[in-house]
């Protein structure tokens, strides 16, 4: 069956469709050839293999100096290749998107930029000591590859170690360092640390008293115990030396543990020391239980800490208020009569006691009383944070700063408390001298005053309690008598008050806000009286006509009682017509008069009476409150006017109304008044009951006063009379006239706009204003008269045309005015429009057709011409640039500046050649826009090519020697342009910081061969660059304006190479580096020999260096570059020394044991050239799983091959360094070099 798998064998892999349609997804290597994973594993081998070879490349750069530039070419071409061919092979799961692909050659790129470029980065170092690691050879004399490190770091140089081995006593300690144990809730167990110095027991057993019985238990460890130790000795022991073991014996209950009996292999008792170790129950506290959580201010805290342990007891608690944190301590917790030997002892002196009986080690419960005053209201919490006992067992209840997940405490632990503030009462507005009046049957709120600190209105609710003795019961000094009463009321807020109505004095006795009593202040009581109701009683008598004898009205007199003020109400029937008055008296006392101003019955009927307390009034009957009477009133006058003034204008009659009472006929006199003067008026016969006195032109401005006098009807009673007219008359006619705008009144305007003349009045407002204006005309070509309403005395007329505008006429709000002659004209005109014109110069002329013409310039040169403008700045000016080439189609641009000035330059195009036209189109000021009857200005000017000269062959390096040649290649030069042509280069040499410049002589011909002679070059490389080229046009083109590499070559000037060396010592060791510098052009090919061997060797770049890999001759003879094809002899010879060697117990690790006090003899083996110089360590001997430590170095000298050292301390012997005459070698830091102070080198690496 071809469709099943067989047992056993691998899936296939998936074949992914890569979308688009009709993409073929079939891999270029088909699977049954090469399957999927192995196509994978071929492409990510090829991808290492390539940065293998990178960090090849990159390790040889660093090392050699050599081009870094085309290495980063070949390595962008191969990421490239890769990256963008590896998704055409179509392998499953690496066919990679191209956007993903774009992106890795991006990062590949900036990778290799970095790494061959070698810009430095943090992981360079790391990097670069990872290659060597790989790869670390250099090129030696020999003209090999060899491997630094192994010459360097070569073990065979320093050889041997000698190891001495002190033996010990065995012994057997619990606790050595003194640890204090403790079983608790979360502590089930304690591993208590036991010591085996040299020895392995076979016996060990523990003696545990009880606490609490103070019974001793012995407890042995078990076989499989044993054994652990046994084994734990055996894998930490080191060259059959036995160490120190550390078993941790774990127990599960507390008590007192000594170490009792200890049999080593040997059943020999082991050496031992019992100091008691003590395993109590773990300290612990708790809040003890209170009757209630709420407190009030100012109560006592009443909480009750309870601490359980090994006495002397410490407790941490914190208390917070607020949520601020205060934390306390309690130390020396203990119960009444207690005695501990610890008491006064250091907790590690605790392990040195030898008591038999341990009963106060015991742990004792101490209660802890808190009991402070609670002075401040809000949150208060206790909370218990640490106890320790006096073995300084510690348990700690709190959480660290930094503890992210930390959990509450429990509820034991905590006590939380709200501290309420207690509240205030207090009376406002009344007490015993201000009592509370109300009516009888009436209530009234008690006026209490309720607060609490810091308290919304929400938690306002409170309890008010009161005494109250009725007003009959008090004492003589009105305080409270035998009976008294309590009343409560339970107030939902601040705002609530009890209502009271019986009289009496009323006490407040408490107050309570919740738990919490509060305060009663001063004042708390409060007297409240029952006024009497108000009465009225009324006496009347007639008022009599002193002329007539007849009766004009009542006088009344009204005696009350009550409390004052008083309203009383009545009713008025006057000739069958009823109305209602009301009289308001302040008195128990009033006398009012009662007059008609009608004949006829009048009947007055008192209807209610009220005070200040019965506000609703009391209801009067009875015949004592109704009055009548027949009256026949006096003559009298009234004048009829609303306000008693008026106002009235200069010149004016003034006419009033008056209104005559009595019986006619009437005779009315009356006076007008003014400046102190009186003129008295009569009139006769007056047959009506109303009369119209009107006055004669008031011609004299100032207050008037219209007053009557007197009135008669025909009884012949003369009647005084009081009543008067104030009459305001204005002292001068209103006034129009023009104001001035900036000293006179002319104004100039934008033509078309609106303008505000501004106009000066007198009067009242609002004014009407007549004016004209001589450019509008009606139809009979008379001046039009036109009206305008002005609010303001410093208005202004609107208008919009030019002319001259008179004021012909003037109303204010009630008088006619005047205008003011001098100041009734007003001229409007319009600002004139801008201009513009160019202004004429030796370089800018008029030409024929109206426009102007600015002088021919050369390509990029400055040029430019100036505007003259004429208007109000600033301006903005708009025109046009059209250009003409020599060759090609034209070309137009649009600009646009503006300008604060009367003149403006304007900047000339002269970027190409051709012709250059400016039309200015339009023209605007801060005034007016441009419009379109502007005429445009036109400026041409010509624009002359520059010339330019190139040369043929540029960018490319001409070499030459210094001595001068026949037949030497000249630099070709092309040049554009109108001839003759003078050139001008400029020739800058790489160590000079001034170029020198070179003139040609004239050249007729556009291609010409330049030669420098010899005496404006130097050695090396100089650069030639065309700085100028002139034509007979009179341009030129300067080299500042074209630095292309079109314009520039560069010349050699070669002499023969040069070898220098980097040092000037002759005497290396093996394993340096000897370098020399190079002088002349790379590559270079040195000849030298080594031993008597000669060799030829070849360097791409200016140095040349080689390792020195064995000892022997180095001599450099002859060396050549590639510029100059000679070759210079030369002689420069250094010498190679071998590095020292030291040998220690014959280039053996011999371990001794020796007892204490015992020596051994240590030989030191030297090879090299004497004297030596070594330096040996003593350090710690090797142990698993510790590194070995140095205990002391020293320093030796020896001007033998040999040295023996006796050595008696304990420790490992070892060499870290050696040095001979010339080299010097070291363990520690593999240090390669030569002595310094005399003129000799270290190499390290």
């Amino acid at each position: 069956m071809s469709g099943v798998t067989p047992v056993g064998a691998f899936p296939q892999t998936p074949v992914t469709q890569r979308p688009g349609p009709g993409a073929n997804s079939t891999p270029v290597i088909p699977l049954n050839i090469l399957d999927a994973p192995t196509q994978r594993l071929y492409a990510l081998g090829v991808y290492t293999a390539l940065f293998a070879w990178k960090f090849y490349d990159w390790a040889q750069l660093v090392e050699e100096e050599t081009e870094s530039f085309w290495l980063f070419l070949k390595w962008l071409g191969i990421d490239f290749v890769f990256l963008f061919g590896l998704p055409e092979l179509r392998i499953p799961w690496l066919e990679l998107s191209q956007l993903f692909v774009v992106v890795a050659f991006f990062f590949h790129a900036i990778f290799d930029w970095m790494l061959m470029f070698n810009i430095g980065f943090p992981w360079q170092a790391w990097l670069f000591g990872f290659v060597k690691v790989f790869y670390d050879r250099e090129v030696a004399i020999s003209e090999h590859n060899v491997k630094i490190s192994s010459i360097i770091h070569n073990s065979s140089l320093i050889m041997g170690r000698q190891i001495i081995n002190i033996l010990p006593e065995g012994s057997a300690v619990l606790n050595p360092e003194h640890q204090s144990f403790c079983l608790g809730d979360d502590r089930k167990t304690a591993a208590l640390p036991l010591f085996f110095n040299a020895t392995i027991p076979i016996e060990v057993e523990l003696i545990r008293t009880d606490l609490e019985t103070n019974q001793n238990e012995s407890i042995k460890l078990s076989r499989v115990q044993l054994r652990d130790i046994e084994r734990k000795a055996k894998r930490e022991s080191q060259d059959g030396v036995q160490p120190a073991v550390q078993y941790e014996y774990v127990v599960k209950k507390p008590g007192i543990y000594q170490l009792g009996r200890v049999l080593d292999e040997y059943k020999l008792e082991v050496n031992r020391k019992t100091p008691p170790t003590f395993v109590v129950p773990c300290p612990k506290a708790w809040v003890g239980p209170i009757a209630q959580s709420g407190r009030c201010l100012g109560d006592l805290s009443d909480v009750s800490l309870q601490v359980e342990g090994t006495p002397p007891l410490k407790i941490k608690y914190s208390r917070t208020i607020n949520g601020k944190d205060h934390s306390f301590h309690f130390q020396s917790l203990q119960p009444e009569g207690f005695s501990s030997p610890l008491t006064g002892l250091r907790s590690t002196s605790v392990m040195g006691l030898c008591e038999e009986d341990f009963s106060w080690a015991r742990p004792h419960r101490v209660p802890v009383g808190l009991n402070e005053s609670m002075h401040v209201s809000g949150e208060w919490q206790y909370s218990v944070d640490e106890v320790q006992d006096a073995f300084g067992n510690i348990v700690k209840y709190e959480s660290g700063v930094d503890d992210v997940e930390a959990k509450p405490k429990p509820k034991h632990l905590v006590q939380n408390f709200v501290v309420k503030e207690r509240p205030h009462v207090r009376l406002e507005g009344c007490d015993l001298r201000r009592p509370l009046k109300v009516a009888k049957g009436e209530s009234k709120e008690l006026p209490v005053r309720f607060q609490i600190p810091g308290s919304g209105p929400e938690g306002t609710a409170h309890t008010l309690t009161w005494m109250f003795s009725p007003i009959d019961t008090l004492t003589e000094s009105g305080d409270h008598g035998d009976v008294i009463s309590t009343g409560t009321y339970d107030a939902k807020n601040a705002r609530d008050r009890p209502m009271i109505s019986a009289p009496g004095l009323y006490t407040l006795k408490s107050v309570s806000a919740g738990s919490c009593e509060g305060e009663i202040q001063e004042p708390s009581s409060c007297l409240l009286l029952n006024p009497l109701e108000p009465k009225l009683t009324l006496r009347a008598e007639d008022i009599p006509d002193t002329c007539a004898g007849n009766s004009i009205g009542l006088r009344v007199d009204m005696d009350l009682i009550g409390t004052p003020p008083f309203l009383v109400r009545y009713d008025v029937i006057s000739n069958g017509q009823r109305r209602s008055e009301r009289v308001t008296i302040p008195g128990l006392r009033y006398q009012m008069d009662l007059i008609p101003r009608t004949a006829g019955h009048h009947k007055y009927i008192f209807t209610h009476i009220g005070d200040d307390i019965y506000s609703k009034g009391q209801k009067l009957t009875g015949s004592e409150y109704v009055l009548e009477q027949d009256v026949k009133p006096a003559a009298s006058a009234l004048i009829q006017h609303s306000t008693g003034k008026m106002g009235s204008c200069l010149g004016d009659e003034v006419a009033a109304d008056i209104l005559l009472l009595g019986d006619p006929p009437f005779t009315l006199e009356w006076e007008i008044i003014h400046d102190g003067k009186r003129k008295q008026h009569k009139a006769t016969n007056i047959q009506e009951n109303s009369f119209q006195i009107r006055t004669k032109p008031l011609t004299q401005g100032g207050e008037y006063t219209l007053g009557l006098t007197s009135v008669q009807d025909k009884r012949g009673c003369r009647n005084f009379l009081q009543d008067e007219l104030k009459i305001s008359v204005r002292r001068q006619s209103p006034r129009a006239a023009f104001g001035q705008v900036e000293g006179k009144r002319k104004m100039l305007a934008v033509e078309g706009s609106a303008v505000k003349l501004p106009v000066r009045l007198t009067g009242e407002g609002p004014w009407k204003v007549f004016y004209t204006n001589s450019e509008v005309v009606d139809a009979e070509g008379k001046p039009k008269v036109m009206e305008s309403m002005v609010k303001h005395d410093n208005g202004y007329l609107a208008v919009k045309g030019r002319g001259t505008y008179t004021i012909t006429d003037s109303w204010d709000s009630q008088c006619h005015g005047v205008v003011d002659a001098k100041a009734s004209t007003f001229e409007v005109d319009w600002f004139a429009r801008p201009q513009m014109s160019v202004v004429l110069s030796p370089g800018v002329t008029e030409d024929e057709a109206g426009g102007y013409k600015v002088e021919d310039v050369c390509e990029g040169d400055v040029s430019g011409f100036e505007l003259a403008l004429q208007g109000t700045p600033p301006y903005t000016v708009e025109y046009e640039v059209r250009h003409r080439p020599l060759q090609g189609s034209p070309s137009l641009s649009k600009k646009k500046f503006e300008a604060s000035l009367g003149k403006e330059s304007i900047q000339a195009d002269t970027a190409k050649a051709g012709l250059y036209m400016y039309k200015f189109t339009s023209l605007e000021d801060h005034l007016y826009s441009s419009d379109r009857s502007f005429q445009p200005l036109l400026v041409k000017q010509h624009v002359n090519r520059r010339p330019s000269a190139t040369f043929a062959k540029a960018g490319q390096t001409f070499k030459y020697c210094k001595s001068e040649q026949d037949n030497e290649d000249g630099i070709p030069v092309t040049l554009t342009g109108v001839a003759p042509f003078v050139l001008e280069v400029e020739i800058k040499h790489q160590s000079a910081s001034v170029p020198e410049i070179y003139r040609t002589p004239p050249i007729t011909s556009r291609t010409y061969d330049l030669r420098i002679p010899r005496q404006h070059l130097r050695l090396g490389t100089q650069q030639i660059r065309i700085r100028d080229v002139r034509d007979a046009s009179g341009c030129h083109s300067a080299a500042a304006a074209d630095l292309s590499s079109s314009s520039s070559v560069q010349v050699q000037l070669f002499e023969a190479p040069t070898i220098y060396p980097l040092e000037t010592r002759t005497d290396y060791c093996v394993g340096e580096r000897i370098s020399y510098t190079l002088s002349g052009t790379p590559p270079f090919e040195v000849w030298y020999t080594f031993d008597g061997a000669e060799r030829r060797a070849k360097s791409p770049t200016t140095s040349f260096r080689r390792v020195a890999e064995s000892p022997g001759e180095f001599v450099i003879t002859t060396i050549s570059d590639k510029a100059s094809e000679c070759r210079a002899p030369v002689r420069i010879a250094k010498t190679i020394h071998p590095l020292p060697a030291v040998r220690m117990s014959q280039g053996k690790s011999v371990q001794v044991d020796i007892h204490e006090g015992g020596e051994v003899d240590i030989l030191f083996e030297f090879f090299g050239t004497p004297p030596f110089e070594f330096t040996y360590t003593r350090s710690t001997n090797a142990r698993k799983g510790q590194r070995s430590q140095v205990l002391e170095t020293r320093h030796e000298v020896s001007h033998e091959h040999t040295k023996v050292i006796r050595a008696s301390l304990e420790g490992t012997y070892e060499v870290v360094a050696i040095k001979d005459k010339y080299c010097a070698f070291s363990t520690q830091g593999a240090e390669v070099g030569k002595e310094r102070g005399k003129g000799q080198k270290a190499i390290k690496y």
